[in-house]
């Protein structure tokens, strides 16, 4: 009984699947809206005056388009708390206990840890600078995120052990989303609307920061759950 319910649960998840991919695919197929030529000329020529942002691309997901920002920060935070929820250790927690690696810094490679405290500084700067100034320039919170981020997995290279606080790193990722989320609110609804071209910087980069930190955040967090949980499993 137990395995026709599985079977049917499981045979309803991929009509689910092909019913939505269908229905994806005809609209892309049947979309026949164009843009016109002075919406192509605003995005490209009058943002600036409208966003204060060089960089077209900030301009577009920090200000017209802020809801798929949202949504691509929520998909981000759905991931790391199904990685948390819908695990092996989730399961086994009475049962399982957390031991170091053996391998240690001192047994490690020397070659590798000597590199990455080189390209340590700039991977730091590179990532703030991308945050910082990612409404000038390429780049911005999701790029300059997910850089930071790679000087906490590198470090996992040279010093194998758990001695962050995941749970902390959570709880900040959350904090940093629901700002994410009430900035633009006040932006819309209260009407603090940044004026000149001081309000309109200051606005990118609070954003561009918030994003940052939830990236940073996220992608460490996945990182650490898989190599240290998921894999005594």
């Amino acid at each position: 009984m137990n395995r026709n319910r599985k079977k049917s649960v499981y045979i309803f998840q991929i009509l689910l699947c092909v019913t939505a991919a269908s229905l994806m695919l005809f609209m892309f197929t049947h979309f026949t809206e164009t843009l016109g030529t002075p919406l192509k000329e605003f995005f490209t020529t009058d943002f600036y005056e409208e966003t204060g942002a060089r960089n077209a691309v900030a301009g577009i997901y920090l200000n017209y388009r802020m809801f798929d920002t949202f949504f691509e920060a929520l998909m981000l935070m759905v991931s790391v708390m199904e990685v948390i929820n819908v695990s092996w250790i989730s399961s086994h927690s009475e049962s399982f206990e957390l031991k170091p690696p053996e391998m240690s810094y001192a047994g490690g490679s020397q070659i590798i840890a000597q590199m990455i405290g080189i390209v340590y500084p700039f991977v730091i700067l590179i990532g703030f600078y991308m945050i910082l100034n990612g409404h000038n320039s390429p780049g911005g919170g999701f790029q300059g995120g997910t850089i930071l981020s790679t000087v906490l997995i590198t470090r996992y290279l040279v010093h194998p052990t758990l001695d962050l606080d995941l749970e902390i790193i959570e709880v900040i990722e959350k904090i940093v989303f629901m700002l994410i989320i009430m900035i633009p609110i006040l932006y819309l609804f209260i009407e603090i609307v940044p004026t000149t071209d001081l309000t309109n910087e200051l606005y990118m980069i609070i954003m561009n920061t918030l994003i940052g930190l939830k990236v940073f955040c996220g992608l460490t967090v996945l990182f650490y759950r898989f190599v240290f949980y998921e894999g005594v499993s």
